[in-house]
């Protein structure tokens, strides 16, 4: 797949998500296979007003390219976060206007932004001039049922510069929950020529094929259904684009080890302990027994300990 002059191996990538895409799970991620991995969203406020380089803006030791995704509503700020950060790293420059959450939404960014379509080009167009690399725009169906304009949307994104468009086929009034809309996807994908990428309710590799299937998109983006599965880009990569078959026969204990150490190298070890919590319970989830580690991990803080409780847990099981 080519987004722009980026050359991608398949077209399978992990979505971004606050708080969970940081380094030591892209790495995670990574040591899978995926064709390209997001940040967490950047502030373009903390960026250009506060003077910040975050610290998912880390990338060593990854191996694919990065997308950095920057959030905001000001076409002059989103502008100069997106030069400043294309060269931290960056393999591309992703828009996000698909986040629902209420204090993105209140400050006019994310998903907001497609209620003012005007507004819309202003920021593709800042953006695109202000940088070399590719530039993506992430959308949304619409701001709710009765305002489904992502095609809309996606030919003002094109127009404009953009390199390539992810669609993330619920609206913000369905946020994560119910079904998405193979329809408006394939609506997105027939009005421009850039290309389009699926996302949301891909928990499954059958959903990806029936995504790509019925939609005619050029790639899949993972988001929830990887979280305690790091593995699932890579399985629907094999389904898919006929990647060679990775062996996964590993113990899941060394996998979740591993994630922990990095974490916790990567945050500080209170910080990374407690940060780790919320993905052993995403590992550890369907498995027998899992209710009594939680109880215990999500309460210790000795690190030591906690590496015990997941050699203990996870042991025995493989990946699957």
């Amino acid at each position: 797949m080519r987004i722009g002059n980026l050359e991608l191996d398949g077209a399978v990538f992990m979505a971004p998500m606050a708080g969970i895409t940081d380094p030591p799970f892209r790495r995670i991620v990574q040591g899978f296979g995926v064709s390209g991995l997001w940040t967490e969203m950047i502030s373009s406020h903390a960026i250009v007003r506060a003077h910040k380089i975050l610290a998912t803006m880390n990338t060593g030791e990854h191996t694919v390219p990065v997308v950095f995704q920057i959030v905001g509503k000001d076409p002059e700020v989103m502008a100069e976060c997106a030069r400043i950060i294309q060269d931290h790293g960056a393999a591309a420059i992703d828009i996000n206007m698909g986040c629902p959450a209420r204090q993105v939404v209140g400050s006019g960014g994310g998903v907001a932004l497609m209620r003012d379509l005007g507004l819309v080009g202003r920021i593709v167009r800042s953006v695109r001039n202000a940088i070399s690399i590719p530039l993506t725009v992430k959308m949304r169906s619409g701001w709710d049922e009765k305002s489904l304009n992502a095609p809309e949307l996606a030919r003002i994104a094109e127009q404009e510069g953009a390199d390539g468009l992810v669609v993330h086929a619920r609206s913000r009034s369905a946020c994560h929950s119910g079904p998405v809309s193979f329809d408006l996807i394939r609506q997105v994908k027939a009005c421009v020529s850039i290309p389009v990428i699926g996302n949301g309710a891909v928990t499954e590799v059958g959903d990806a094929l029936s995504m790509a299937q019925e939609t005619d998109c050029d790639g899949i983006m993972v988001g929830r259904g990887a979280l305690g599965r790091p593995w699932l880009p890579r399985k629907i990569l094999e389904a898919l684009f006929g990647w060679m078959s990775y062996n996964t026969q590993k113990p899941l204990s060394e996998v979740v080890g591993l994630h922990y150490e990095d974490q916790l190298k990567w945050s500080g070890v209170l910080r990374g302990v407690r940060r780790m919590r919320k993905h052993l319970g995403w590992y550890s989830k369907g498995m027998v027994g899992a209710a009594e580690f939680r109880s215990r991990v999500f309460t210790e803080e000795n690190p030591e300990s906690v590496l015990t409780f997941i050699a203990n847990f996870f042991g025995k099981v493989m990946v699957p």
